[in-house]
């Protein structure tokens, strides 16, 4: 199996997975770091994991999933494209998870619950070393983060205005060098400076 037909299992079956230029610009931002110890909240199918560890031979992940089944698919996928030894898979809600973990990593992929970066942030700054990298998916959110739209009976209101308030803090927030990439749903590369 390569990553194409990984991708097209993932559609079929209405799995997200990232597009294509993120894909690119995530394996291109791994790539250049090097990374030794990364850090995923939200692993699905365990897509972007098997893309971070294809860019950096030497890192091993530390990834967050919910749902048990898919953690479980995720565990499959990872085995089949080589990974696996290299992969270790937390089970649970990683609002929880996140504040339990110890150690650093040297880069961080977030891309869980929409409604909860700006929850994550403190504790996500924390962990990350000095010089490391956070990378933050879906940041624009379905266009509506830069549109909030002005019915609060949206479905996706909440979430909107909680991804601009952790836009906001992340372009903003003088311990990261941040750059706002407009591809796919909005991707933030942060670099830790203090």
């Amino acid at each position: 199996m390569d990553l194409s037909q990984l991708e097209k299992f993932a559609r079929e079956r209405f799995i997200p997975v990232m597009l294509d230029d993120t894909k690119e610009l995530l394996f291109d931002t791994v790539r250049r770091a090097q990374p030794k110890r990364i850090l995923e909240i939200g692993t699905a199918i365990g897509y972007s994991g098997i893309v971070m560890l294809s860019a950096s031979s030497e890192a091993t992940l530390n990834t967050i999933e919910l749902d048990e089944n898919t953690a479980n698919l995720a565990r499959k996928n990872f085995d089949e494209f080589g990974v696996g030894e290299r992969v270790n898979i937390f089970v649970g809600d990683a609002r929880e998870i996140v504040r339990l973990l110890t150690g650093s990593y040297d880069f961080i992929f977030l891309d869980g619950p929409k409604g909860q970066y700006e929850a994550f942030l403190p504790y996500l700054t924390d962990l990350l070393e000095l010089g490391g990298t956070l990378v933050c998916d879906n940041v624009l959110y379905k266009g509506l983060v830069e549109h909030v739209p002005a019915d609060n009976r949206h479905k996706h209101i909440t979430v909107a205005r909680n991804m601009r308030v952790f836009l906001d803090d992340i372009t903003n927030n003088q311990r990261y060098n941040t750059v706002l990439h407009r591809i796919g749903d909005g991707v933030t590369v942060s670099v830790k400076l203090k």
